[in-house]
């Protein structure tokens, strides 16, 4: 059997273009220098010494790749599936040897945003909306990867991809966020203290998830009378509660703590 000259490792995302756009990330060990990610598939060409050198190339790559997907997840309030890592062995002679790894299918197929482009009276651009939004997620996509290793936030953003995947307890998972930032300072005056404008939305999140009429709540059916599921109304204020919360504590890591991650 002739020599493997390259380690190739897989990731699949649903739904396909979950990523607006094709997204590269620096890899020191990668082909090209770079782990890529578009069109629901994320590859990695790693030199086999470099691979076996360092046992946790294929975590870190894994986390990179969950930091591009967390930031669209915190931005959008749109689930994500990530498969478990696939690998190639490339041979001299073009063969390859796989690594198969069987799971199930899940797809989640969401609606696509309608995107606005604003010009002026001379041609100019002066509102792009997707230029914006693939602006605000690549910037939490920077602070996630930045911080990942921070146990609270891996904790939050868990808790917000599990809120979306279980939608009959979403409120019980949201307010795990609140709770691990009232763990996190001590209490909830220190976290308000420490994060700045977030009374109204730590209220609501907390007003929405204790209340014991609501189906998807943390004390459901503890009083009289019928059961009823959360409106979609009250559903969005208590994600865009979470998603504030989660993003004043990578501000407040960013102004507070040296980030702690470095690529492979």
């Amino acid at each position: 059997m002739s020599k493997v000259v390259t380690i190739q490792l897989e990731w699949k995302y649903s739904p396909k273009m979950y990523l607006e756009e094709p997204i590269t990330i620096p890899c020191e060990a990668c082909e090209g220098g770079c782990l890529e990610i578009k069109d629901g598939v994320a590859i990695a060409k790693i030199n086999p010494e470099k691979y076996h050198s360092n046992s946790s190339i294929r975590e870190v790559l894994t986390r990179q790749i969950e930091n591009q997907l967390y930031a669209v997840l915190i931005a959008t309030h749109k689930d994500f599936d990530l498969r478990k890592t696939s690998r190639a062995d490339i041979r001299e002679d073009k063969k390859k040897n796989y690594y198969l790894k069987v799971e199930d299918i899940v797809l989640n197929i969401e609606a696509e945003a309608v995107d606005l482009i604003t010009i002026d009276k001379y041609g100019d651009i002066v509102f792009d909306t997707k230029k914006e939004r693939l602006d605000e997620q690549n910037h939490l996509a920077c602070l996630i990867g930045n911080h990942r290793q921070d146990g609270v936030l891996d904790g939050m953003l868990k808790s917000f991809h599990q809120s979306r995947k279980d939608p009959d307890n979403e409120l019980v998972h949201l307010y795990e966020i609140r709770d691990a930032l009232s763990n996190k300072f001590g209490s909830k005056q220190n976290a308000i203290n420490k994060l700045g404008t977030i009374k109204y939305e730590w209220d609501e999140l907390g007003k929405l998830a204790n209340d014991p009429r609501i189906k998807q709540a943390r004390h459901r059916g503890k009083s009289a009378g019928a059961l009823r599921d959360a409106s979609t109304t009250e559903l969005d204020k208590a994600r865009k509660s979470a998603q504030l919360l989660i993003e004043k504590y990578l501000e407040y890591l960013s102004t507070e703590v040296s980030p702690l991650f470095s690529l492979p």
